[in-house]
This record gives C-alpha cells, sequence and structure tokens, in this order.
C-alpha cells in the first residue's frame, strides 16, 4: 500500500492517490542551475515522522506494510519513498552482485530510428567512474518481490522494467552530468546505504536546484520525458562522488519498451556482447522446465499405427504435446513451400489437406476457423514470432488456439516457450505443441498462455503453425 504525502514535509495532507495530482510547491524554482554546493539538499531521514510510532513491518519481506511517498517537486515531479527497501533486501542485492562489478558504461550515439538498442552504443566514458553490475529480471524471489514493488510505485506493467543495474562508488567515484534517456518514461533509484554526515554521494538535479542525500533503503523517482518520445531537460542529474565511503544504489529503468518480454526471446544467458564488459557480466539462468516431446512418447504406451498420443502438460491453460504428429514425407511436402515452385511435385501437395485436416482434428476446431497454414524459418539472431512481435496485442494476433508443429530438430535453442507458466517444449521434429489463447469459457483472453519462440543457436529452426479463429476465416493456400 502506497499513502501517497504531496509537497514539501511542512504540509500535512494525506491522500492514498498514488498518481499524484496538482497541489504542494516546488523547493526551488524550476530552470535554476547549480553546482551542488547551493543546491537544496533533501534529507530522506527528514521526511520520518517521529510520531508515526514504530513501523509495522511485513515479516516476509522486513519492509512496512505501509510505505509513504512524498512528492518533494512538483514540477517536475520527483517522488521520495523512505524504507522502501528493508535491510535484509539490501544485503541479498548486494551478495548477488559481489563477483560480478565491472567499469560502468554511458550509451552514446544519434537517435535515428528511435531504437535506442540500434542508435545507442554502450561504452567506457570518462564522464562515469563508477562501477556496475547487471542483474537477472526475477532473479530470485526476493528480486522479483522488489520489481513488483518498483511496478506498483511507477504505476507500470513489470514488462517495462528493465533489469536491475546495481552501481558502487568508491571514494572520489562520480557520473557527471546525464540524462537517462527518452525511451525511458521513469527512473527509480534506491540508495543501499548510508554515508556519513556531509560526504557526499548525493543525486544532484543541477537544472532544479536539489539533491538527495544518500540513505539506505529510500527510493526517490521522477519521469524523463515531458511526453512520449521528449525529452524533460530538466531531469538531467549526476551523481556526485562521495569523499571517504563505498556508496552503493540501484538503477530501476522503466522503458517504453515491454522489454522483459524480449528477454524471453533469449533469456538463458546473461548479457549479450553488445558492449564492452559484457563478458564480465554475470551468466545466470533462470530455471526453465524443459518438456521433451520425445522422451513423453518412450514413457508411454506403445501405440497402434494411425494413433497419436496427446500429453496434457498444463491445464489452466491448456498445453498439449503431440509427439511425432507429421511423417518425414509430410514434413518434407511442407518444408517444399519454402524453395522454388518448381521444386513442388503432386504428391507433396496432395498431402497438405490431410495435414490441415488432423490440426483440426487436434484443435477441436472446424477446418474453416483456421488460417492458412504458415511456414516459417527461423535463424540465430532473429526473433521468432511471440508476445514480443505480437506488441500487446497477442489475442489479436493469434486468436483462439494455436498449433505448431517443429519441422526438424534443434540442437540447443529454438524452444515453445511459456514465459508465465515457466517451461519450454524442445524442438523434435514432427512434434507439435497446441495451446488455448483463450479462457476455457470462450471469454478474454489468457495472459497465461503468451508464448515466444526462441531462435536456434545455429543453423535454423523450420516450423509450421496453424492459429483457429472464432469464426470462419479459411481461404485456401499456404503462407
Amino acid at each position: 500500500e502506497l499513502t501517497l504525502k504531496r509537497g514539501p514535509k511542512t504540509m500535512t495532507s494525506e491522500t492514498t492517490d498514488a498518481e499524484g495530482g496538482s497541489g504542494g510547491s516546488s523547493l526551488l524554482r524550476p530552470g535554476a542551475s547549480h553546482d551542488g554546493a547551493d543546491a537544496r539538499a533533501i534529507d530522506p531521514h527528514s521526511f520520518i515522522d517521529p510520531e508515526d510510532g514504530p513501523l509495522q513491518l511485513d515479516p516476509t519481506t522486513g519492509v512496512p506494510k505501509v510505505l509513504k511517498a512524498y512528492v518533494v517537486h512538483q514540477d517536475p515531479v520527483i517522488t521520495l519513498v523512505p524504507n522502501f527497501l528493508s535491510d535484509r533486501e539490501v544485503a541479498h542485492l548486494i551478495e548477488l552482485s559481489d563477483e560480478y562489478w565491472v567499469p560502468s558504461v554511458v550509451g552514446t550515439g544519434v537517435y535515428k530510428t528511435n531504437d535506442e538498442s540500434k542508435d545507442l552504443k554502450n561504452k567506457a566514458s570518462p564522464n562515469r567512474t563508477s562501477y556496475s553490475a547487471m542483474l537477472r529480471s526475477a532473479q530470485t524471489a526476493e528480486v522479483e518481490r522488489i520489481e513488483h514493488r518498483l511496478a506498483h510505485l511507477a504505476g507500470m506493467d513489470v514488462d517495462y522494467l528493465e533489469r536491475l543495474n546495481m552501481v558502487r562508488y568508491q571514494p572520489g567515484q562520480f557520473f557527471k552530468r546525464h540524462h537517462d534517456g527518452r525511451f525511458r518514461p521513469k527512473t527509480v533509484f534506491v540508495y543501499l546505504n548510508d554515508l556519513p554526515e556531509g560526504d557526499g554521494g548525493e543525486t544532484l538535479f543541477s537544472e532544479i536546484g536539489v539533491k538527495f542525500v544518500p540513505r539506505k533503503g529510500c527510493a526517490v523517482m521522477w519521469s524523463n520525458v515531458l511526453e512520449p518520445g521528449v525529452e524533460d531537460p530538466r531531469t538531467y542529474h549526476q551523481g556526485l562522488a562521495p569523499l571517504t565511503t563505498m556508496k552503493y544504489g540501484v538503477n530501476c529503468f522503466f522503458n517504453d519498451k515491454p522489454l522483459k518480454q524480449w528477454e524471453d526471446v533469449d533469456s538463458d544467458f546473461g548479457d549479450d556482447d553488445a558492449d564492452e564488459g559484457a563478458k564480465a557480466r554475470p551468466r545466470i539462468a533462470k530455471t526453465w522446465q524443459a518438456v521433451d516431446p520425445r522422451q513423453l512418447q518412450a514413457d508411454a504406451e506403445p501405440l497402434a499405427p494411425g494413433q497419436l498420443c496427446n500429453f496434457v502438460v498444463c491445464r489452466e491453460p491448456r498445453v498439449c504435446v503431440l509427439p511425432d504428429m507429421l511423417s518425414p514425407e509430410e514434413i518434407a511436402a511442407l518444408l517444399s513451400f519454402l524453395g522454388p515452385p518448381e521444386s513442388r511435385v503432386q504428391a507433396m501437395l496432395d498431402l497438405i489437406p490431410g495435414i490441415e485436416e488432423r490440426m483440426a482434428a487436434v484443435a477441436r476446431e472446424p477446418l474453416s476457423h483456421m488460417e492458412p497454414l504458415k511456414i516459417a524459418k527461423c535463424e540465430p539472431n532473429m526473433t521468432p514470432d511471440g508476445q514480443v512481435l505480437a506488441r500487446g496485442q497477442y489475442g489479436k494476433r493469434f486468436g483462439e488456439k494455436v498449433v505448431c508443429v517443429f519441422l526438424n530438430d534443434v540442437a540447443e535453442g529454438g524452444e515453445v516457450r511459456f514465459p508465465r507458466l515457466g517451461f519450454q517444449v524442445l524442438p523434435r521434429k514432427g512434434c507439435a505443441v497446441l495451446w488455448h489463447v483463450r479462457s476455457p469459457d470462450g471469454g478474454e483472453d489468457d495472459p497465461r498462455a503468451v508464448h515466444q519462440g526462441r531462435p536456434p543457436r545455429a543453423g535454423t529452426r523450420y516450423v509450421a503453425m496453424g492459429i483457429f479463429r472464432g469464426e470462419p476465416v479459411r481461404t485456401a493456400g499456404i503462407k
């Protein structure tokens, strides 16, 4: 629960409106420029009211059951939350980072495509001398709880939260004036330790003349944009150097794209090699339960000729695996559609209607409800179809049911992953995966049913996909 107290600490009105709203006043006039010496220092400890009495702590997290958020600057809005992380959570984050500190980098380049992953390159810079360590999304249960708490504070979906970026400043290290980027609507910075009085290490917003004193567990949140894609120049800031003591913190950036979904494309590994120092960062795998269709078949009773085994690997939402659904001849017929038309012989074309009828029978849907059969290939570094390419419109893209058939074996990678169910199906030639996109009553899309294909580590992955709609859509042909 967030209880928001607007304005400077002298204001006493309280509200449960976590979105802010009007009211309050700026601590200094907007537009003032400072080098930090005469900036107004905001100490989170001064916002803790002794009259509140002992805090009631959540026994699981150690965080107060009620967090108070104070709007300490109105335009731009900057919000402060004391006690956002507990001592045990702080210790856990630092422990996860201990072996993985590398020199911090900065994004440099020119915006050309509106895609920062293409426009900006991460490089070492004399403007930033700190060290960083990147955590994995939901790396532990504690990290996942913190991520959801951050999303609640920011009022954004957790899918838009980038991986937590731990930072460490030795005495004398700094991060000069910079902006977090127009592609990041909001930033939450959390201090992970106290510094001695007068030891520096503040976060300075020179354009508005305020700086925040590091206090363990305290979060500071601000917006980086005036409107989507338009940078707010007032939120340029810098990390001042501590004088005698190591300073720890964690950057929590909310992106304008659902990066957690993109991460599911290739999240068995740590950072890619897109920046210097990536190879030194942790490669910590999230555990995904692997479903091997061949092993399911091997453990089952022998089948009579013409029979198929349908293994229900998840009941709600329903996900089924059907080993050896297609024969080698049927697979060859489908793959022929990726080549020139003259490579398709009539004998192959004659197999297609039977394949489509079998897919409809497996889905228990009329063939007239199935879109034209799609054959696709995917190579390393490509993004297969799934929730990422659906861009928030998964049901619109994938209908009510999907039947996906692997057309070749893939040694590594190439799985069909269900990120919200915690498992992935290994690519085995001729094996099919069936899942229900809609809830059992045929109403809303079931968000748990979203999938994400993964690229192969080497070679090419081929699949055939049948998408079933709630009404007749059938036209002839294969895409």
